[in-house]
């Protein structure tokens, strides 16, 4: 049993509060080794890659067929997406029953789900064609690739609930096999995801902006997600969850109301620290998403004088100002 420990914590005195104490022997939790855990969370790697690619090739790729304004407007649709699918897919995996485990099955639906959304995402161009779209964007010739934007669009969705699906999931593995070691796992994710923003950069680097081989950039992502999950889902051997007895099973409305509820209540009950700690994360994070979704655009476009439309397929004829555009995304990442 806890000892009775207040909430409150002040800053800066936390001596005269004392750490909860559990009363009798205390059982110690062992994870898993630290070789398996730089396996197990090797997907980190490859969800950072997914994420950098919105900004780095998605983005600048819808800059080629939208107004500016829109391609700002269309990346909104990742915290949306994350906000109603990460409580979501936690609820159903603490309540999976499946003899794979709470995690893995997510997991590697996940990764197949990602893989096929990105290769159908670089065939859109094509997809538009074929369904009546027309033109390359070229000053004074006619250009409607209308079907192009909206299947863009929709395989941006797709990869958004989907990635969103992974980083929870991986997440909630991580912290399963770590045990009492939960800031090592932590730290070893974050590690593989620097590596996976280092993986993308070299890509760009070597190939030029990634929109403009958008379909090997996107091969290359699927074949690495494939691959972690692959080798998180190997080293991952979970118990399976045990199946109610005769108690009847909440319904999946239920259990993602609760999961909902939980995050309300939590927010309710939360120390002041921990508060003015999430606030700062949040200020953080808002930073980091508005300058990394805006600057290829910004320099690109406002500082160089590039032109965005048609950059992406007009091949050797680029214009001087479409020349620019992609030349400066490449510079950037």
């Amino acid at each position: 049993m806890l000892d009775n420990t207040p909430k409150q914590l002040e800053a800066g005195n936390y001596d005269s509060q004392a750490s909860p104490t559990f009363k009798g022997e205390r059982k110690s939790v062992v994870g898993a080794s630290i070789p398996q855990l730089l396996m197990i969370s090797m997907t980190r790697m490859a969800i950072r890659m997914a994420w950098t690619a919105q900004w780095s090739a998605l983005g600048p790729y819808l800059g080629t067929m939208i107004p500016k304004y829109a391609v700002q407007l269309a990346q909104i649709i990742c915290p949306v997406t994350g906000i109603l699918v990460v409580p979501t897919v936690g609820a159903f995996s603490d309540h999976s029953t499946s003899k794979w485990g709470r995690r893995r099955p997510f997991l590697l639906n996940g990764a197949i789900a990602s893989a096929i959304c990105w290769t159908a995402m670089g065939y859109t161009r094509q997809i538009g064609d074929a369904l009546g779209d027309y033109g390359t964007g070229k000053k004074g010739k006619p250009t409607d690739r209308t079907w192009t934007i909206v299947f863009t669009i929709l395989f941006y969705v797709w990869m958004d609930i989907t990635a969103n699906v992974m980083q929870t999931l991986l997440n909630l593995l991580i912290s399963d096999f770590a045990g009492e070691r939960q800031t090592l796992g932590a730290a070893l994710g974050q590690g593989w995801s620097a590596l996976g923003a280092e993986m993308v950069s070299s890509y760009i680097y070597a190939f030029g902006a990634a929109h403009l081989t958008l379909r090997w950039f996107l091969f290359m992502l699927s074949v690495v997600m494939v691959t972690t999950v692959a080798v998180a889902c190997f080293f991952s051997q979970e118990k399976p969850h045990e199946k109610p007895g005769q108690q009847r099973s909440d319904t999946s409305w239920v259990v993602v109301n609760k999961a909902f509820e939980s995050i309300y209540n939590s927010f309710k009950t939360l120390p002041g620290e921990l508060f003015k700690y999430c606030i700062i994360v949040f200020c953080v994070m808002y930073g980091y998403t508005a300058y990394n979704g805006n600057k290829g655009q910004f320099f690109g476009i406002e500082v160089y004088g590039g032109s965005a439309k048609g950059a992406n397929i007009c091949a050797r004829d680029c214009s001087a100002a479409q020349d620019a555009y992609n030349r400066r995304f490449a510079l950037l990442e």
